[in-house]
């Protein structure tokens, strides 16, 4: 096939694809769509070699096949090169978006048969991929389930944590849950701790720099606004109750909440006051209606949400 399109939720999974495709060619090009146009992928594309080499065009963030839209002139552009694609050149488009089979564009590659779909594995199917990838190893449930929480159940995660394995443990050892603490990572938990910090803090610069590591390893953006709609809820009810005059232990028990993550609210809160808190509740619910109703792109919902209500 001389045109691909790949599409994951696993930058891992992704790049495992395109190494199978490309193997050992010298000749590999990338492009990105977020900064060239398609005409800019189709010339080099169609590029006509004097020794008739075989190139990889890598082309990212191909969102075309989703949500991002091209105009009549570019679809049937790119529509007549799938009819008659540059024999030298395999196109691979990738996107980590989900892709719309309804378009014009996506439908003839799935006709092709030219496109993959690589779901990472969840749930019970991510602890049964880290059974298999530590087979040589004697680990337990509780220890493949501690791994998996560890990692927050990102696929990607795990694999790197996994990447560890042959650096700190020999064949056949029997690998425990205090193990696993030794040498799993508790930077991406202990960091999205510090994300929610940094926005109610209102750091824009921390933010967004952390924003940025999470979106590198395919965390989803969801996850965050929901962590965030946490804290705000639970300062906003916590407002509420000190306004009714509610003592440390009724609000521990309404709030569910331990004295130290009382303690945290409360400091949290102090630097807000109630109607500024039920905006933000507000504003996070439209815009959780939008991304879930496709009007909204997630990870730029978040970047704009960071923007309009932090300060630098």
């Amino acid at each position: 096939m001389q045109v691909l399109l790949i599409t994951s939720d696993s930058k891992v999974l992704l790049e495992k694809k395109i190494k199978e495709i490309v193997g050992n060619s010298s000749v590999v090009i990338s492009y990105n769509m977020d900064e060239c146009s398609l005409t800019d992928v189709l010339e080099e594309a169609s590029y006509v070699s004097l020794f008739d080499e075989m190139k990889y065009l890598i082309v990212k963030n191909a969102n075309i096949f989703g949500k991002k839209k091209l105009n009549q002139k570019e679809e049937s552009r790119l529509l007549l090169y799938l009819e008659q694609p540059y024999p030298c050149t395999t196109l691979i488009f990738t996107t980590y978006e989900s892709i719309d089979k309804r378009k014009n564009l996506t439908k003839k590659l799935d006709d092709m048969n030219a496109v993959f779909e690589l779901k990472a594995p969840k749930n019970y199917e991510l602890l049964q991929e880290i059974k298999k990838q530590t087979h040589a190893y004697k680990i337990g449930d509780a220890s493949v389930k501690f791994l998996a929480d560890a990692c927050l159940g990102n696929y990607d995660l795990v694999m790197k944590e996994l990447e560890k394995f042959p650096l700190c443990f020999q064949k056949g050892e029997s690998i425990s849950i205090e193990a696993l603490r030794q040498i799993v990572a508790s930077n991406v938990s202990d960091n999205l701790f510090r994300f929610t910090d940094a926005v109610i803090k209102k750091d824009l610069n921390e933010s967004i720099h952390l924003l940025e590591e999470f979106l590198s390893v395919k965390i989803d953006a969801i996850q965050l606004f929901n962590m965030l709609a946490r804290e705000y809820r639970l300062m906003y009810y916590y407002k509420i109750l000190e306004r009714q005059r509610k003592s440390s232990k009724d609000m521990m028990n309404e709030l569910k909440l331990q004295d130290w993550q009382l303690q945290k609210v409360m400091r949290n809160a102090s630097g807000y006051h109630q109607d500024d808190l039920k905006d933000y509740l507000i504003e996070l619910s439209k815009i959780d209606y939008k991304i879930k109703s496709g009007q909204y792109d997630k990870n730029l919902a978040l970047y704009t949400f960071l923007v309009e209500n932090l300060e630098y």
